[in-house]
């Protein structure tokens, strides 16, 4: 029997950290924005959790507003909203083509009371989803407007502190430097190309994919899992000017494409087929 071999980013199982990020993974195998509660559970205990714990992790992902549920006889439909959905469509679609440099980066300032800081971290949780990078405390930074998606996540005005949006205006060098703090592009570049390496390996030391089944879906979730947990953490479309030299997220989509030709169909047809068993019911 043939085997997907991970590594060490990718052995013995998915872990808890990754859960959140399982759920558009498998959203992205069907192709689908909207999926049965029936085979989103089925698929998560296949991949890993107790039936239990799938429940649970879906239920959460309801209240945090990235999925919303549409009734189904005695369950219910799970589409992918917010954040989530703007990933999937995302990776979907590929990315945008990067911006030209204009000499500002668009930047909400905001203050906080010390006795608020539940407020202040509410505002950070909603920027980070907003793909908003931290310049310096009180500064958020994009290089674009997105005060629409900040408003959008927080789910209205901050009711405690102030909040102005305006720009900040710097020379290519110095904004390189912000930019490389603000989104720890370092950092990321460094884990895009062990990803992009340990894909490529994959495909060399498996020359057959696993059968379609539980086994080979769990095998390519774990194949996946990292590079998974560190795509959604992509920044947002950044001029080249401001990027590491050699950016290695074209490397790792070349490499996710490759690994998705190489073991993706098997793993593809047996998803749609528990999606198409859970829709019948």
């Amino acid at each position: 029997m043939s085997k997907i071999v991970t590594g060490r980013n990718g052995a013995a199982g998915v872990s808890r950290g990754a859960h959140v990020s399982l759920v558009p993974f498998l959203y992205g195998v069907a192709g689908r924005e909207e999926l049965p509660g029936v085979a989103l559970v089925r698929l998560l205990t296949d991949v890993g959790l107790t039936p239990a714990a799938a429940r649970s992790l879906i239920a959460r992902m309801r209240r945090d507003g990235l999925v919303t549920a549409t009734p189904r006889g005695r369950g219910a439909d799970y589409r992918l909203t917010g954040p989530f959905l703007a990933a999937f469509r995302r990776i979907r679609d590929g990315p945008p083509p990067p911006p030209a440099w204009d000499g500002f980066f668009h930047a909400v300032f905001y203050t906080v009371p010390e006795a608020h800081r539940a407020h202040r971290d509410r505002l950070r949780r909603a920027a980070a989803l907003a793909r908003y990078g931290l310049m310096q405390p009180g500064i958020l930074i994009s290089p674009a407007d997105r005060r629409d998606h900040l408003l959008a996540e927080l789910g209205g005005p901050l009711q405690e502190g102030t909040v102005y949006f305006g720009r900040v205006e710097l020379d290519v060098a110095d904004a390189a430097q912000v930019a490389r703090r603000a989104w720890e592009l370092d950092e990321l570049d460094r884990r895009y190309r062990e990803h992009a390496e340990r894909l490529r390996a994959a495909i060399r030391d498996t020359p057959v994919p696993p059968e379609p089944g539980p086994q080979g879906l769990a095998a390519y979730a774990r194949l996946f899992g990292g590079s998974l947990v560190d795509t959604l953490r992509t920044p947002p479309a950044l001029p080249p000017v401001l990027l590491p030299a050699g950016w290695s997220l074209p490397q790792l989509l070349g490499a996710v494409g490759a690994a998705y030709a190489h073991f993706g169909p098997p793993v593809i047809a047996y998803v749609q087929e528990v999606v198409a068993a859970a829709a019948e019911r």
